[in-house]
């Protein structure tokens, strides 16, 4: 029984200093750099992709939903601090192939006829930097990298998430929902949480040695 106690205890120390690493590590995580504001529920964007979720989810007020009146065309996305990244297809208007790209892998919008929408690429421990990702219009020639006026963004209101929008070659229309891509991150806990979860591991297995010694000691 003692040793199961002990052993809470320990259990609950390292979850409060994960979570402590994790709080520290939330603060606006991303931000974007640059562009042009643009309003996408203008009349004259004809934003209308195809969600898989309805649209009006990520308009609401809440503090992980997007303002689609405030996307910045052209501006580059920036990881402040290093995180765990993924990237999920929300939806897509255009007849083309377009293809998202982060290093190696890739997102397309369909597979033949079938739509791909909430296919997700993950990246672990992602530095601190201007993320890695484009976008290929019908899926070859140009890449589209971050930053590039064929791309906006539209922040999540708290900072965590972000949506990056493409507008392919096709006809000369600026609706920016030929590929909507939504980006997430979770904290990666900093090597200096690390050793203090080491150190307080270590603080609660001496305090049981002590406390089996003394009980030891009193049962002689």
């Amino acid at each position: 029984m003692f040793r199961l106690k002990s052993l809470c205890r320990a259990v609950c120390l390292a979850t409060g200093l994960i979570l402590t690493a994790g709080a520290g590590s939330a603060a606006t995580p991303l931000s974007a750099l640059g562009g042009t504001s643009t309003d996408l529920l203008a009349s004259a964007v004809s934003f209308n992709p195809n969600w898989f979720d309805d649209a009006s989810s990520f308009a609401s007020r809440s503090a992980s939903s997007f303002d689609l009146s405030s996307m910045l065309m052209g501006a580059s996305l920036l990881l402040t601090q290093p995180a765990n990244v993924t990237y999920t297809l929300m939806g897509f208007e255009a007849g083309f192939n377009n293809a998202f790209v982060s290093g190696t892998e890739q997102l397309t919008n369909r597979s033949g006829s079938t739509p791909r929408l909430g296919t997700s690429l993950s990246f672990n421990h992602v530095t601190a930097s201007p993320l890695d990702f484009g976008f290929l219009s019908n899926g070859s020639g140009t890449l589209f990298a971050n930053g590039s006026s064929r791309t906006g963004l539209v922040m999540s209101n708290d900072g965590q998430s972000a949506l990056i929008l493409f507008n392919d070659m096709y006809s000369g229309d600026i609706d920016f929902d030929d590929m909507v891509i939504r980006v997430s991150i979770s904290a990666v806990p900093e090597p200096e949480m690390l050793g203090m979860l080491l150190a307080g591991l270590g603080l609660v297995a001496a305090g049981a040695r002590r406390r089996l010694k003394r009980m030891g000691t009193l049962a002689v």
